[in-house]
């Protein structure tokens, strides 16, 4: 997958494609009833890589919507990512043998770096390390618990466990349509020296624009939610954009 990468996201809740406020559970909009079917339209649409996560799975510790997620892998034709209560290599290789491309991990990255390490050695490629920030430090359990970490020591312990790609969120951002931290998008892959997807905040096709300009310092994607849920701006729209400086969308 070469080329900026505009990503759109399946969050499932409750068998349910839904979008959280700032990553609250108390605070959901249910926008299908089907995830299947999003995330098939969004393949219709043109998408190249989907993000799905496990809203349950991150909350409880264990994928919880595994089956629908395992039918999203199976019905679509293009790549998707999967996290949400992956905190092991079973539940890991569990979704790459179903036919998912490749599985997030947050907290056990942080919490066993030993773990982590034999998971990064098994999976290679396969395996994203989330980096979820929340106030300035690393958000774990589903952004429920504040972890000690600052952004750039998460990184740096992650990388050398063997992490190959990260995946940038600010917790305050994420569903709030009022744009990304760019500050902090920009930081972390000065700091990373492997490929960073951006995530959070993302409401109008400005910001995308931007952040695709960041791509010549290891930026290779954004995942867009709720903007495309609320009719911001259409996918084909946000890959133009994200293509104007001639790379693929």
């Amino acid at each position: 997958m070469s080329g900026f990468l505009v990503i759109p996201a399946v969050d499932i809740r409750g068998g349910k494609c839904v979008r959280l406020y700032q990553g609250m559970a108390s605070e959901e909009t249910v926008f299908s009833e089907d995830p299947v079917e999003t995330a098939l339209r969004w393949e219709q649409q043109g998408a190249r890589l989907i993000h799905v996560v496990d809203l349950d799975g991150a909350f409880s510790g264990e994928p919880v919507n595994s089956a629908i997620i395992k039918k999203i892998a199976g019905e679509c034709r293009v790549p998707i990512e999967v996290g949400g209560g992956v905190r092991d290599v079973q539940s890991a290789r569990a979704y790459l043998d179903s036919g998912v491309e490749r599985v997030i991990v947050g907290t056990v990255a942080l919490e066993d770096p030993g773990l982590f390490s034999l998971m990064a050695d098994e999976l290679g490629d396969s395996l994203v390390v989330g980096i979820d920030v929340k106030e300035g430090t690393v958000a774990l359990s589903g952004w429920t618990a504040d972890g000690a970490m600052v952004p750039a020591e998460a990184v740096r312990m992650v990388t050398s466990k063997g992490a190959k790609r990260l995946i940038y969120t600010d917790t305050a951002k994420d569903g709030t349509l009022t744009g990304p931290n760019f500050k902090g998008i920009e930081e972390m892959a000065r700091v990373a020296q492997v490929p960073v997807i951006a995530s959070g905040g993302v409401g109008e096709l400005q910001h995308i624009t931007r952040i695709a300009r960041l791509s010549g310092l290891g930026i290779e994607g954004v995942i867009v939610g709720m903007a495309l849920y609320r009719n911001k701006f259409t996918l084909e729209e946000a890959m133009e954009v994200a293509s104007a400086k001639g790379d693929p969308a």
